[in-house]
């Protein structure tokens, strides 16, 4: 159901847009979109950006500022003074000040190694391993235990559509699937491999081993396009994250995922994305998830239901009872507002604990005319009191079972 959609990094429904077309037809605008995913690959790891959306949206925004120039930049501070002044640079990750030398790192391979054209200069390796090879020893952050970047930027340009088939002398069936975090996850849960551990990375004789044989298991579901998983693998590697890494949970979010599809009718694809706080309350929950160091991100998943779509306003790392934990303000709630967290607690319920955060004097409100009950959310909480519930959520202290609303006067 995933092997065809579009990359997150240029899915031209997303905003921001980018400011070049992937799928261009024209040979010039190839070598730009070839120097520019290269850009991305280079930056797409979690310690510098945080998750890989934060990768796409560093990239628009130096391209909206500089404009082709990015292409042209040698001096890290150039990036660098833009990145810091962002609104989200707090959202990217602890090396993010690796990212502008990484990025002047792309610029000079492809000026003095590929001489302006990779297009041109992928056509003198034979086989995309040798020039997987090439980048690894040329470009910051593309070798050792950041080899499978690399690979994920030949899934991109070697594969057809959904992806971009720019490097077209290469064929897929040469394509080793990237071993990255979320990919190594699927693999752990397969038994392909031991454990989805750091360490894994950092062993020149365990990794490689470990990419051929999630390789390996690729070949025998898609003999000639084994990258073809990496996509899929990446999105429920992403739901598989944190949990046990075996096969009882695989088929566990296997069969969410095709209960799902069957509700919603649509595949369980979805992105992450910053976005702006839209309320003083949400501003007020950040400060405080911030200063109690909570890590969070906010609408950074959205939810396919029946006739539209749901995207919660913080979705914390924390987890209860294997669940991970929603905090979603709300100022004024409506029935049909209601009537969507019900149907996301029920589709959805099994994997999220949704807690509402409400005026302390509205929640009692609500509770009377029915717009809050047991089936809207499994908690609801003062929203002057989001200090307290997040502390308990730091201590481990926090019962979902004793419901504030259910209180006469809706206090914690």
């Amino acid at each position: 159901m995933n092997s065809n959609v579009v990359d997150v990094q240029w899915d031209r429904r997303m905003s921001p847009r980018l400011l070049l077309n992937p799928y261009t037809t024209y040979p010039e605008e190839k070598k730009r979109v070839a120097h520019y995913l290269l850009m991305i690959a280079a930056i797409a790891e979690d310690r510098m950006v945080g998750f890989s959306e934060n990768a796409r949206r560093t990239m628009i925004l130096l391209h909206q500022i500089y404009g082709d120039r990015i292409f042209e930049i040698r001096k890290p501070h150039m990036f660098q003074e833009k990145i810091v002044a962002s609104e989200f640079w707090e959202d990217l990750g602890p090396s993010r000040d690796s990212i502008s030398p990484v990025l002047i790192s792309v610029n000079e391979f492809v000026k003095n190694k590929a001489a302006r054209d990779l297009v041109a200069y992928s056509k003198t390796f034979a086989k995309p391993r040798d020039f997987v090879a090439d980048l690894a020893g040329n470009v910051e952050r593309l070798g050792g235990p950041y080899l499978d970047k690399a690979w994920v930027y030949m899934r991109w340009m070697v594969r057809p559509q959904p992806d971009l088939q720019i490097f077209s002398h290469f064929v897929p069936v040469d394509l080793l699937v990237p071993l990255t975090q979320e990919n190594a996850n699927v693999a752990a849960s397969l038994g392909l491999i031991n454990n989805a551990l750091p360490s894994l990375w950092r062993d020149e004789t365990r990794a490689p081993r470990a990419r051929e044989a999630i390789t390996r298991f690729a070949r025998h579901l898609f003999p000639d396009d084994p990258a073809r998983v990496d996509y899929p693998f990446f999105l429920l590697g992403r739901w598989l994250a944190k949990k046990n890494l075996n096969r009882g949970t695989l088929k566990e979010a296997l069969q969410f995922f095709d209960h799902m599809h069957a509700v919603t009718g649509q595949p369980h694809a979805y992105y992450q994305k910053l976005s702006r706080y839209k309320s003083g309350w949400e501003k007020k929950t950040a400060i405080v998830l911030r200063k109690l160091k909570i890590p969070y991100g906010y609408e950074t998943l959205s939810f396919p239901l029946p006739g539209e779509i749901y995207t919660p306003d913080f979705i914390l790392d924390k987890e209860i009872h294997g669940r991970k934990i929603i905090l979603e303000p709300h100022y004024m709630m409506t029935p049909h507002q209601s009537a969507k967290y019900s149907l996301f607690k029920r589709t959805y319920g099994q994997e999220f604990l949704l807690i509402l955060l409400l005026k302390n004097d509205l929640i009692s409100y609500y509770h009377e005319r029915n717009i809050l009950n047991d089936e809207t959310c499994d908690d609801a909480w003062p929203i002057e009191f989001v200090d307290l519930l997040v502390e308990k959520i730091r201590l481990g202290t926090y019962d979902p079972q004793a419901k504030s609303y259910l209180q006469d006067k809706g206090a914690a």
